[in-house]
C-alpha cells in the first residue's frame, strides 16, 4: 500500500505541474497578443498624425486643392480604425495604465489636428461636413451612461458617416489640452456630446433626437 501512496503523491505533483504551466504559458500569451496591440497602435499614431500635418501645410503653405476628398477620407478611415484599437487596449492593459494614457493623450492631439482639419475643408470648400465631439468620463459611476451614450453615437456614425465625423475625449485625462477644451465647452464631470458647436446632449434617448440636427 505505501508505494501505491507514493506514486499518487507524484502523479498530484506532475498534474500540479502541468497546470501551472499552462497557467504561465496562457498568462504569457495574452500578454504578449496585448503588447502586440499595443505596438500596433504606436505604429499607427505616428503616420496618420503626420498625413495630417503633412496635408495641412501643403493647404496651408502650398495652396493644394484643400476640396479634393481622397486624403480626407483616408486619414479619417486610419483615424477611426486608431480609437478601435485603442479602446481594446485600454481594456487589456487597464485604464489607469501610464503607457495607455500616452497614447489616449497623444490620439487627442490627432483628432484635434483633424477636426481643424474638417473646420478648413467646411470653411473653404462650402461642405458641411457635420462634427460630433463625444466627452465621455471613465470613472467608475459614470461608465453605464458613457457607454449608453457611446452606443447611441456609434449607431448615429454608421447611419451618417458619409456627412458626419465623430471625435471620442476622455475628459479624466490629466492633459492640458483637454482642461481648455473642458473650459471651451464648458463640460463638467459628466459626459455630453456636443454637435456641430450648437447643440448640447447629456442624455440621448432616440438617434433622431440628434440626427434632426445634422445637415
Amino acid at each position: 500500500m505505501k508505494p501505491r501512496k507514493i506514486q499518487s503523491k507524484k502523479r498530484y505533483v506532475i498534474a500540479f505541474t502541468i497546470a501551472t504551466l499552462i497557467f504561465v504559458l496562457g498568462f504569457a500569451f495574452t500578454n504578449v497578443i496585448t503588447y502586440l496591440e499595443f505596438q500596433r497602435v504606436s505604429s499607427l499614431q505616428g503616420p496618420t498624425s503626420y498625413k495630417i500635418f503633412q496635408d495641412k501645410i501643403q493647404y496651408t503653405l502650398f495652396d493644394k486643392d484643400i476640396c479634393s476628398t481622397e486624403s480626407y477620407l483616408q486619414i479619417s478611415q486610419d483615424l477611426s480604425h486608431q480609437g478601435q484599437i485603442i479602446g481594446d487596449v485600454e481594456t487589456k492593459f487597464g485604464k489607469d495604465d501610464e503607457s495607455v494614457l500616452f497614447r489616449k493623450k497623444f490620439y487627442t492631439l490627432i483628432q484635434l489636428e483633424h477636426l481643424e482639419f474638417v473646420k478648413m475643408i467646411n470653411e473653404r470648400c462650402g461642405k458641411d461636413i457635420n462634427i460630433i465631439i463625444f466627452f465621455y468620463s471613465n470613472k467608475e459611476e459614470d461608465l453605464t451612461s458613457s457607454e449608453k451614450l457611446g452606443s447611441v453615437l456609434g449607431s448615429i456614425y454608421e447611419r451618417n458617416k458619409d456627412k458626419l465625423v465623430l471625435y471620442s475625449i476622455d475628459l479624466n485625462l490629466d492633459s492640458e489640452i483637454v482642461t481648455s477644451l473642458k473650459e471651451k465647452y464648458n463640460i463638467s464631470e459628466e459626459s455630453v456630446v456636443i454637435l456641430n458647436e450648437e447643440q448640447r446632449f447629456t442624455q440621448i434617448n432616440n438617434i433622431r433626437e440628434v440626427e434632426k440636427y445634422i445637415n
